[in-house]
């Protein structure tokens, strides 16, 4: 009975697809790698700031997907008006800018304020 349990299912088969994606004809397992990175910048003084998102008390992780989540909403420029209200008073920005790299290009998605 054992036997047959494990012969059946090959022999009701209708293709060898399976054959394909297991055992010794299996594809590697590939991961897809995440090509895009949205980053947050500030110009204070006329110096480029990384660490804004620091300074607004989000970590790396978190800022990262707001930024993904905020420009693939078409809602970057609100949510730097966003950032611009949780940072301090005492070391105001100039300007916040978000950039998009994605393989060779880098784009200026937002800033804020927008320039004339």
């Amino acid at each position: 009975m054992t036997l047959a349990g494990l012969v059946v299912p090959f022999i009701l088969q209708q293709s060898i697809y399976p054959f394909f994606r297991f055992g010794m004809f299996a594809e590697p397992v590939k991961r897809a790698i995440q090509m895009e990175r949205f980053n947050l910048y500030g110009i204070q003084n006329g110096k480029l700031k990384h660490d804004v998102h620091l300074q607004a008390g989000i970590n790396k992780s978190n800022i990262d997907y707001l930024l993904r989540n905020y420009y693939y909403r078409n809602e970057a420029q609100l949510f730097l008006q966003k950032i611009q209200l949780t940072l301090s008073p005492t070391q105001p920005f100039d300007s916040l800018i978000i950039t998009r790299y994605f393989a060779d290009d880098s784009t200026v998605v937002a800033r804020f304020p927008q320039s004339e």
